[in-house]
């Protein structure tokens, strides 16, 4: 959702899907190749790219993935794809593909040089090759001054490493206050309570999962119930009577807080996946467990590909100019290249800055 901007979305018929991106790019270019998937189910999927700015190869290369698919039926529809056509392997927590029900979002994608999968019966659609960064980027900096955008953006970044490293940060302190300096020795509970501080924070990530979990199943209307009695009883009661420390209330709702900022949910679950590792490798082996859990979350990372895309671009192999464009948000005007790394046949979006135009 945003504050400003289009209200439409995708639906789960694929013609309403097909027609609401051709509304916004009309380029006689822009290509919608319709296949079908499942021996009974027939489901009709759509590969949608511009022939002139995606790669032709990865066309190729998803055309015959999806071709190939040789099953019954796809009954979880984009979901059931992804996991037929993308490459590596299935136990990475990441996701190597980017889900939008936004059509505009959909088209600036396309619009990049990125290839849209288009599954009927489903109101998401698939955008690939993707990166970590495009799971962290939401449509909302756009919708707003440069400027705005900018600090949206950097607030959502703090919020994602905080959602990654602050419990297991802290957990790491009160296990080990010798590490910390004289000016940081508040940092740490006063008093533990009758359960280890380790296991009252894995008590509280399952909590958390759980409060998810039940607020997805519960009616709307309850919704609002259901969280005045996990804050108001559960949380007040679990510090009352020393089951939890109320640190460990406050920096697992300081972790809950990242998540839920994270604009890929799919990202979001991932992150919480990392953190357990790393708050149960630090809970362990203290420091050395907090290092090496983390490095081996960055090998991960690097290693990990969407379609011979590197995960890390433009951090691992770096590059300034995109790097650049990550971490602020740039004014359209000089939006003027497309990235480098997803091998468009049409590198330029606009000759030359709006700006510059202008002054000729």
């Amino acid at each position: 959702r945003v504050v400003r901007g289009s209200r439409d979305g995708f639906t789960e018929t694929i013609v309403f899907n097909t027609a609401l991106i051709r509304r916004r790019i009309r380029d006689p270019k822009l290509r919608v190749n319709l296949l079908r998937v499942g021996r009974r189910s027939k489901t009709d999927v759509c590969v949608c790219y511009i022939d002139d700015i995606a790669d032709p190869d990865l066309v190729k290369t998803i055309n015959e993935k999806i071709s190939s698919i040789d099953i019954d039926a796809i009954p979880m529809a984009e979901k059931s794809v992804e996991e037929l056509i993308v490459p590596g392997s299935w136990w990475n927590p990441f996701p190597r593909v980017r889900y939008t029900e936004r059509p505009d979002v959909a088209a600036v994608h396309l619009l990049e040089g990125h290839i849209l999968v288009i599954v009927d019966t489903s109101p998401s659609v698939i955008i690939l090759p993707v990166t970590y960064f495009h799971h962290i980027q939401h449509a909302e900096e756009y919708r707003q001054n440069p400027s705005v955008g900018v600090y949206i953006r950097w607030v959502r970044f703090l919020a994602v490493i905080a959602s990654l490293i602050v419990t297991p940060l802290w957990l790491l302190f009160a296990l080990s206050p010798e590490l910390l300096p004289e000016s940081l020795k508040f940092i740490g509970p006063k008093e533990v309570g009758k359960i280890p501080i380790f296991l009252q924070f894995v008590i509280a990530e399952i909590s958390l999962d759980l409060m998810r979990m039940a607020a997805i199943h519960t009616p709307a209307p309850l919704a609002t119930a259901l969280g005045v009695i996990a804050a108001l009883l559960i949380g007040d009661i679990a510090v009352t009577i020393g089951l939890l420390a109320p640190e460990t209330i406050l920096y697992t709702a300081v972790v809950a807080v990242g998540s839920y900022s994270t604009p890929s949910y799919e990202m979001a679950m991932a992150n919480r996946l990392v953190r357990l590792f790393i708050l149960l490798g630090t809970g362990f082996f203290r420091l050395p467990g907090l290092i090496i859990t983390m490095l081996l979350t960055m090998v991960l990372l690097i290693f990990t590909k969407s379609f011979n895309v590197p995960y890390l671009w433009p951090l691992i192999p770096f590059n300034y100019r995109a790097l650049k464009g990550i971490i602020i948000r740039s004014p359209v005007p000089i939006q003027n290249i497309r990235p480098e790394i997803l091998n468009t046949r049409d590198v330029i979006r606009q000759p030359a800055p709006a700006f510059k135009k202008r002054g000729k």
